[in-house]
Protein backbone atom coordinates (compact mmCIF):
# COMPACT_ATOMS: atom_id res chain seq x y z
CA UNK A 1 0.00 0.00 0.00
CA UNK A 2 2.80 2.59 0.78
CA UNK A 3 4.56 1.98 -2.37
CA UNK A 4 1.46 2.65 -4.45
CA UNK A 5 0.65 5.67 -2.38
CA UNK A 6 4.42 6.55 -3.28
CA UNK A 7 3.83 5.68 -7.18
CA UNK A 8 0.53 8.01 -7.27
CA UNK A 9 2.03 10.89 -5.50
CA UNK A 10 4.89 11.20 -7.75
CA UNK A 11 2.69 10.60 -11.13
CA UNK A 12 0.98 13.60 -9.54
CA UNK A 13 4.29 15.97 -8.97
CA UNK A 14 5.67 14.71 -12.69
CA UNK A 15 2.27 15.52 -13.98
CA UNK A 16 2.04 19.19 -12.04
CA UNK A 17 5.55 19.53 -13.43
CA UNK A 18 4.43 19.23 -17.05
CA UNK A 19 1.85 21.30 -17.09
CA UNK A 20 3.96 24.20 -15.47
CA UNK A 21 6.08 23.79 -18.30
CA UNK A 22 3.72 23.70 -21.19
CA UNK A 23 1.74 27.11 -19.45
CA UNK A 24 5.08 28.34 -19.37
CA UNK A 25 6.25 27.66 -23.00
CA UNK A 26 3.28 30.16 -24.37
CA UNK A 27 4.25 33.39 -24.18
CA UNK A 28 2.98 36.07 -26.43
CA UNK A 29 4.23 38.76 -28.00
CA UNK A 30 5.04 42.02 -26.19
CA UNK A 31 4.15 45.31 -28.40
CA UNK A 32 6.09 47.68 -26.15
CA UNK A 33 9.31 45.25 -27.19
CA UNK A 34 9.20 44.35 -31.06
CA UNK A 35 10.44 41.29 -29.89
CA UNK A 36 9.14 37.69 -29.73
CA UNK A 37 9.70 35.79 -26.65
CA UNK A 38 10.65 32.10 -26.94
CA UNK A 39 10.78 30.02 -24.19
CA UNK A 40 13.49 26.39 -24.00
CA UNK A 41 11.72 24.09 -22.55
CA UNK A 42 13.79 21.70 -20.02
CA UNK A 43 13.86 18.42 -20.79
CA UNK A 44 11.96 15.94 -18.05
CA UNK A 45 13.27 12.37 -17.94
CA UNK A 46 11.43 9.55 -16.66
CA UNK A 47 12.18 8.03 -13.46
CA UNK A 48 10.33 4.68 -12.38
CA UNK A 49 9.37 4.98 -8.54
CA UNK A 50 11.39 3.63 -6.50
CA UNK A 51 11.94 4.14 -2.40
CA UNK A 52 14.20 6.67 -3.35
CA UNK A 53 11.47 8.68 -3.54
CA UNK A 54 12.14 12.39 -2.60
CA UNK A 55 15.47 12.45 -4.32
CA UNK A 56 13.38 12.75 -7.88
CA UNK A 57 10.54 14.98 -6.47
CA UNK A 58 13.90 16.90 -5.40
CA UNK A 59 15.47 16.61 -9.18
CA UNK A 60 12.06 17.82 -10.86
CA UNK A 61 12.07 21.09 -8.56
CA UNK A 62 15.63 21.89 -9.09
CA UNK A 63 14.06 21.78 -13.40
CA UNK A 64 11.40 23.98 -12.48
CA UNK A 65 14.21 27.01 -10.85
CA UNK A 66 16.78 26.72 -13.52
CA UNK A 67 14.06 27.25 -16.55
CA UNK A 68 15.86 29.85 -18.87
CA UNK A 69 14.05 31.79 -21.45
CA UNK A 70 15.59 33.76 -24.54
CA UNK A 71 14.48 36.45 -26.90
CA UNK A 72 14.44 35.59 -30.51
CA UNK A 73 15.12 38.90 -32.56
CA UNK A 74 13.00 39.71 -35.44
CA UNK A 75 14.88 38.87 -39.12
CA UNK A 76 15.24 43.00 -40.06
CA UNK A 77 16.91 43.35 -36.69
CA UNK A 78 19.27 40.38 -37.05
CA UNK A 79 20.37 41.75 -40.40
CA UNK A 80 20.88 45.51 -39.75
CA UNK A 81 24.87 45.73 -38.33
CA UNK A 82 25.46 47.49 -35.54
CA UNK A 83 27.05 50.65 -37.22
CA UNK A 84 24.13 51.54 -38.81
CA UNK A 85 22.16 51.74 -35.80
CA UNK A 86 21.87 55.74 -35.03
CA UNK A 87 23.54 56.94 -31.91
CA UNK A 88 21.30 57.12 -29.33
CA UNK A 89 18.63 53.66 -30.74
CA UNK A 90 18.97 50.44 -29.74
CA UNK A 91 18.62 47.58 -31.70
CA UNK A 92 14.95 46.83 -30.17
CA UNK A 93 13.97 50.14 -32.01
CA UNK A 94 14.42 49.75 -35.25
CA UNK A 95 11.72 49.59 -37.75
CA UNK A 96 11.31 45.91 -39.43
CA UNK A 97 11.24 49.27 -42.43
CA UNK A 98 14.62 50.31 -41.31
CA UNK A 99 16.46 51.21 -44.30
CA UNK A 100 13.29 50.03 -46.92
CA UNK A 101 12.65 53.63 -46.81
CA UNK A 102 15.37 55.88 -46.58
CA UNK A 103 15.38 59.97 -46.09
CA UNK A 104 16.87 59.92 -50.00
CA UNK A 105 17.51 64.26 -49.90
CA UNK A 106 16.36 67.16 -47.32
CA UNK A 107 16.27 70.67 -48.66
CA UNK A 108 16.19 73.23 -46.44
CA UNK A 109 14.77 76.44 -47.96
CA UNK A 110 15.93 80.00 -46.40
CA UNK A 111 13.57 81.42 -49.24
CA UNK A 112 9.96 81.60 -48.42
CA UNK A 113 9.00 81.65 -52.33
CA UNK A 114 10.03 78.21 -52.78
CA UNK A 115 9.26 75.37 -49.98
CA UNK A 116 11.71 73.34 -48.06
CA UNK A 117 11.64 69.71 -49.30
CA UNK A 118 12.02 66.38 -48.02
CA UNK A 119 12.03 63.20 -49.97
CA UNK A 120 11.68 59.58 -49.16
CA UNK A 121 12.71 56.47 -51.24
CA UNK A 122 11.67 53.14 -51.37
CA UNK A 123 15.02 50.89 -51.46
CA UNK A 124 13.55 47.30 -51.73
CA UNK A 125 13.28 45.49 -55.14
CA UNK A 126 10.83 42.57 -54.48
CA UNK A 127 8.30 43.69 -56.92
CA UNK A 128 5.66 42.31 -54.98
CA UNK A 129 5.87 44.40 -51.65
CA UNK A 130 3.86 47.43 -51.03
CA UNK A 131 4.71 49.23 -47.77
CA UNK A 132 2.00 51.78 -46.76
CA UNK A 133 3.21 54.89 -45.34
CA UNK A 134 0.55 57.11 -44.56
CA UNK A 135 0.78 57.46 -40.58
CA UNK A 136 4.08 57.45 -39.95
CA UNK A 137 5.99 60.34 -38.80
CA UNK A 138 8.68 62.95 -40.26
CA UNK A 139 10.56 64.38 -37.50
CA UNK A 140 13.06 67.44 -36.72
CA UNK A 141 14.61 68.99 -33.82
CA UNK A 142 11.54 71.14 -33.71
CA UNK A 143 9.12 69.97 -35.35
CA UNK A 144 6.84 66.94 -37.01
CA UNK A 145 4.38 65.72 -39.72
CA UNK A 146 2.65 62.57 -39.86
CA UNK A 147 2.34 61.19 -43.76
CA UNK A 148 -1.28 61.74 -44.90
CA UNK A 149 -3.47 60.28 -47.45
CA UNK A 150 -3.38 61.12 -50.87
CA UNK A 151 -5.10 61.45 -54.24
CA UNK A 152 -4.11 58.05 -56.12
CA UNK A 153 -5.99 59.87 -59.42
CA UNK A 154 -6.95 63.34 -59.68
CA UNK A 155 -10.05 64.59 -61.01
CA UNK A 156 -10.80 68.71 -61.96
CA UNK A 157 -14.52 67.70 -60.29
CA UNK A 158 -13.08 67.32 -57.54
CA UNK A 159 -15.14 63.39 -56.35
CA UNK A 160 -11.28 61.64 -56.01
CA UNK A 161 -11.23 60.18 -52.64
CA UNK A 162 -8.47 60.06 -50.57
CA UNK A 163 -6.52 56.87 -50.21
CA UNK A 164 -3.22 55.86 -48.05
CA UNK A 165 0.32 56.44 -49.82
CA UNK A 166 1.03 52.54 -50.67
CA UNK A 167 5.16 52.31 -52.32
CA UNK A 168 6.26 50.09 -54.68
CA UNK A 169 9.87 49.25 -55.67
CA UNK A 170 11.37 52.47 -56.67
CA UNK A 171 8.75 54.90 -55.28
CA UNK A 172 9.55 58.38 -53.68
CA UNK A 173 7.32 60.60 -51.74
CA UNK A 174 8.19 64.45 -51.60
CA UNK A 175 7.09 66.40 -48.84
CA UNK A 176 6.87 70.04 -49.20
CA UNK A 177 6.19 73.03 -46.84
CA UNK A 178 4.14 75.10 -48.97
CA UNK A 179 0.70 74.60 -49.86
CA UNK A 180 -1.29 72.62 -52.75
CA UNK A 181 -2.22 74.58 -55.42
CA UNK A 182 -5.02 72.07 -55.54
CA UNK A 183 -5.53 72.16 -51.91
CA UNK A 184 -4.59 68.29 -52.05
CA UNK A 185 -1.88 65.48 -51.98
CA UNK A 186 -1.37 63.72 -55.27
CA UNK A 187 0.23 60.42 -56.59
CA UNK A 188 1.49 61.77 -60.24
CA UNK A 189 0.70 60.38 -63.80
CA UNK A 190 1.83 61.31 -67.32
CA UNK A 191 -1.64 63.44 -67.61
CA UNK A 192 -0.36 65.62 -64.55
CA UNK A 193 1.56 68.39 -66.83
CA UNK A 194 -1.70 69.68 -68.22
CA UNK A 195 -2.55 71.15 -64.76
CA UNK A 196 0.10 73.55 -65.38
CA UNK A 197 -2.09 75.33 -68.05
CA UNK A 198 -4.45 76.48 -65.01
CA UNK A 199 -2.75 75.87 -61.51
CA UNK A 200 0.65 77.21 -60.02
CA UNK A 201 2.50 74.32 -58.45
CA UNK A 202 5.56 75.04 -56.60
CA UNK A 203 7.90 73.22 -57.56
CA UNK A 204 5.90 72.87 -60.76
CA UNK A 205 5.06 69.55 -62.29
CA UNK A 206 6.93 67.96 -64.96
CA UNK A 207 6.03 68.74 -68.40
CA UNK A 208 5.98 65.35 -70.01
CA UNK A 209 2.16 64.38 -71.29
CA UNK A 210 1.90 61.45 -74.32
CA UNK A 211 2.66 62.78 -77.69
CA UNK A 212 0.29 63.13 -80.46
CA UNK A 213 0.89 60.68 -82.95
CA UNK A 214 0.67 61.92 -86.88
CA UNK A 215 -1.84 59.05 -86.93
CA UNK A 216 -3.88 60.61 -85.02
CA UNK A 217 -4.33 63.66 -86.53
CA UNK A 218 -3.49 62.50 -90.36
CA UNK A 219 -7.29 63.30 -91.32
CA UNK A 220 -7.14 66.85 -90.11
CA UNK A 221 -6.16 69.71 -92.87
CA UNK A 222 -2.66 70.97 -93.22
CA UNK A 223 -2.54 74.09 -91.19
CA UNK A 224 -4.73 72.28 -88.23
CA UNK A 225 -2.13 69.76 -87.99
CA UNK A 226 1.07 72.41 -88.22
CA UNK A 227 -0.63 73.88 -84.93
CA UNK A 228 -0.93 70.56 -83.46
CA UNK A 229 2.46 69.84 -83.79
CA UNK A 230 3.89 73.10 -82.86
CA UNK A 231 2.51 72.80 -79.61
CA UNK A 232 5.01 71.72 -76.69
CA UNK A 233 4.11 68.68 -74.27
CA UNK A 234 0.70 69.40 -72.06
CA UNK A 235 0.35 72.57 -74.18
CA UNK A 236 -3.53 73.40 -74.38
CA UNK A 237 -4.41 75.52 -77.65
CA UNK A 238 -4.97 78.86 -77.32
CA UNK A 239 -8.28 80.34 -77.71
CA UNK A 240 -7.51 83.27 -80.09
CA UNK A 241 -6.09 80.42 -82.66
CA UNK A 242 -8.67 77.71 -81.48
CA UNK A 243 -11.15 80.63 -82.80
CA UNK A 244 -9.19 81.52 -85.92
CA UNK A 245 -10.10 78.20 -87.77
CA UNK A 246 -12.49 78.78 -90.35
CA UNK A 247 -16.25 77.19 -90.49
CA UNK A 248 -17.24 74.32 -92.40
CA UNK A 249 -15.76 70.77 -91.60
CA UNK A 250 -12.37 71.04 -91.90
CA UNK A 251 -12.65 73.71 -89.05
CA UNK A 252 -15.17 71.86 -87.09
CA UNK A 253 -12.95 68.44 -87.13
CA UNK A 254 -9.55 71.24 -85.77
CA UNK A 255 -11.58 72.67 -83.27
CA UNK A 256 -13.26 69.10 -82.24
CA UNK A 257 -9.74 67.70 -81.67
CA UNK A 258 -8.03 70.81 -80.28
CA UNK A 259 -10.92 70.68 -77.58
CA UNK A 260 -9.97 67.43 -76.49
CA UNK A 261 -6.23 68.64 -75.41
CA UNK A 262 -6.41 68.86 -71.54
CA UNK A 263 -6.14 66.99 -68.66
CA UNK A 264 -9.51 64.98 -68.38
CA UNK A 265 -9.12 63.51 -72.09
CA UNK A 266 -5.28 62.67 -71.66
CA UNK A 267 -6.50 60.72 -68.55
CA UNK A 268 -9.47 58.85 -70.29
CA UNK A 269 -7.61 58.12 -73.40
CA UNK A 270 -4.81 56.83 -71.26
CA UNK A 271 -5.35 55.37 -67.65
CA UNK A 272 -5.55 52.09 -68.73
CA UNK A 273 -1.88 52.32 -69.92
CA UNK A 274 0.52 50.46 -67.70
CA UNK A 275 2.91 53.28 -67.25
CA UNK A 276 -0.22 55.74 -66.91
CA UNK A 277 1.04 55.98 -62.89
CA UNK A 278 3.89 57.22 -61.79
CA UNK A 279 5.32 56.01 -58.63
CA UNK A 280 5.99 59.49 -57.48
CA UNK A 281 3.98 61.20 -54.85
CA UNK A 282 3.39 65.20 -53.74
CA UNK A 283 2.49 66.18 -50.03
CA UNK A 284 2.09 69.70 -48.81
CA UNK A 285 2.69 69.79 -45.41
CA UNK A 286 1.48 73.81 -45.22
CA UNK A 287 4.41 74.60 -42.53
CA UNK A 288 8.36 74.37 -42.10
CA UNK A 289 9.52 71.56 -40.96
CA UNK A 290 13.32 72.10 -40.98
CA UNK A 291 16.02 74.23 -39.63
CA UNK A 292 17.16 76.56 -42.40
CA UNK A 293 20.48 75.59 -41.20
CA UNK A 294 21.07 72.44 -39.22
CA UNK A 295 18.89 69.88 -38.53
CA UNK A 296 18.20 66.37 -37.80
CA UNK A 297 15.24 64.35 -39.58
CA UNK A 298 14.15 61.10 -38.51
CA UNK A 299 11.40 59.03 -40.13
CA UNK A 300 8.92 56.78 -37.76
CA UNK A 301 6.39 53.65 -38.80
CA UNK A 302 2.97 54.01 -36.97
CA UNK A 303 4.43 51.54 -34.05
CA UNK A 304 6.96 54.95 -33.34
CA UNK A 305 10.69 52.50 -34.82
CA UNK A 306 12.81 54.16 -36.22
CA UNK A 307 12.94 53.84 -40.36
CA UNK A 308 15.95 56.38 -41.24
CA UNK A 309 17.65 59.25 -40.08
CA UNK A 310 19.40 62.41 -42.26
CA UNK A 311 21.18 64.67 -40.59
CA UNK A 312 22.31 68.12 -41.99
Amino acid sequence: MAKFIKTFIFILVVAAAVIYFAVRGFTSFNADNPQEKVSEAPVITYIAPTDSFWPIVSSVSNQIKTVSYTYKQTSTQQEVPGYAIPNGYTRAQISPFFQKIKISEVYSSAYSIYPSQIQLASYFTQKSQRIDITGWKIKSNKNEVTIPQAVNLYDLLGYAIDSDIILEPNSYVNVYSNTSAVNRNLRLNKCMGYLENDYYFIPSLERSCPAISRSSIAYLPGTCQAYILSLNSCQIPSIATYNSFPGGDDGNKCRAFLSNLNYSSCVKDHRNDTDFYLNDWRVWANRQILDAQHDTVSLFDSSGLLVDQYIY
